[in-house]
């Protein structure tokens, strides 16, 4: 065991993880965020179960699968979305029942990625080789979901990721292109090559609150210190208190109920032993920058739909980063990228905004109204809200 997996408590026996206080406790809230949204879609069934994905490490992925019951058929290709970073299927509760309903003949799941969520968490260094590589780091989750994918008997799937799901989403589908009929992203990470005059202008123009900021994280990426490691050295109640403060001030659409559940469950699966969360070195630098970036290796995917593109209109996520990935492929003539922007949400637009976002992602599914760049010309109206830091 190495010295990372000693410090921030790696779960040595994956399987066990199941047993863990904490993982009961995700699992309730979850099931509690789950079933507010199930009240308001009773045209949908829910299920939830993990799925094994034949190894001999006992991994398995949790899962949730909703299907329509006014559905006349659902042999159309699956949709399956991704969470982003230190995520799970529980950020998903305002999405994937809703998605049934304007998608009813497909099926919708939301999966949490191996070392993940309520999916189980084995050693990181130990699962593949070359960890600290680009291709280690992205193949313990690549791999996992393509497991995951035959054990499901899924042929083709529409993929959704968000933010780091989104970038996984783009290696997944570099490898096993035939598997994705469709790819949607928002808000990915690690589209944009590094702009040094723009981060320079934007660190100028920064308060000193948010340059404090960035030094700390600097400080921390360079000790291989991950969020949730700093979550689970935290006491009890400052840790709490950390990601209640998080949640409320940033979902402000949500009722009180649902922040609180949602806070709950993000505290519990925060400080699950780490696994997955320990690929941020390996594939992204300092500045949430990928160190192969996305706008080179997406022009060069092969797929039969155009490719879709969500950002929030203040996401510090830069659309910049989409809009190239549309110039390029434009230019290529190799395939189109819709992108779009979900009003009054930031990163996080599918609970910031979520009835704006599950809309234009089913718009996307169903290529309802295709390619037009004229969508992105929303800088005027809000150019406010995309100059914040």
């Amino acid at each position: 065991m190495n010295y990372l997996s000693s410090l921030f408590g790696y779960a040595q026996e994956p399987p066990k993880v199941q047993t863990l206080p904490m993982y009961r406790s995700a699992l309730e809230f979850e099931t509690k965020l789950l079933s507010l949204s199930k009240g308001r879609h009773p045209s949908s069934t829910l299920e939830v179960y993990d799925v094994e994905l034949g190894d001999t490490k006992d991994n398995f992925i949790h899962t949730v699968e909703v299907s329509n019951v006014k559905a006349k058929s659902t042999g159309k290709d699956p949709v399956v979305i991704m969470h982003g970073y230190g995520n799970g299927i529980g950020y998903l509760f305002r999405n994937l029942l809703p998605l049934s309903a304007s998608l009813p003949n497909r099926k919708i799941f939301g999966i949490d990625m191996l070392g993940f969520g309520l999916s189980s968490r084995p050693d990181f260094y130990e699962s593949v080789s070359q960890p600290e590589s680009v291709s280690g780091a992205e193949s313990f989750f690549v791999e996992s979901l393509e497991q995951w994918r035959e054990a499901q008997k899924i042929d083709r799937m529409v993929l959704a990721g968000h933010s780091m799901g989104g970038y996984l989403s783009v290696a997944y589908t570099e490898k096993y292109p035939e598997r994705v009929s469709k790819l949607i992203l928002l808000s990915p990470v690690g589209v944009p090559k590094p702009d040094l005059e723009k981060r320079a202008r934007q660190m100028d123009n920064a308060s000193m609150r948010f340059k404090a900021l960035i030094g700390t994280v600097r400080t921390f990426w360079r000790m291989g210190l991950t969020p949730m490691s700093v979550l689970r050295k935290m006491p009890e109640v400052r840790g709490k208190a950390l990601v209640d403060g998080y949640v409320f001030r940033r979902m402000q659409l949500l009722e009180d109920e649902e922040k609180t559940l949602l806070s709950g469950y993000f505290y519990n699966i925060g400080c699950l032993p780490g696994s997955g969360e320990f690929c941020l070195q390996s594939i992204l630098d300092v500045g949430v920058l990928a160190k192969e970036p996305l706008v080179d290796r997406i022009p060069k995917l092969k797929l039969p739909a155009p490719i879709g593109m969500l950002y929030g209109a203040h996401d510090w996520m830069d659309v910049d980063g989409g809009l190239e990935v549309q110039k390029k492929m434009e230019e290529a003539g190799t395939n189109k990228v819709d992108v779009r922007v979900v009003k009054r949400a930031g990163h996080l637009l599918n609970l910031e905004n979520p009835a704006e976002c599950n809309r234009i992602l089913a718009d996307l599914v169903n290529e309802k109204s295709g390619y037009d760049k004229s969508r992105v010309n929303w800088r005027e109206s809000e150019q406010a809200e995309t100059n914040r830091i």
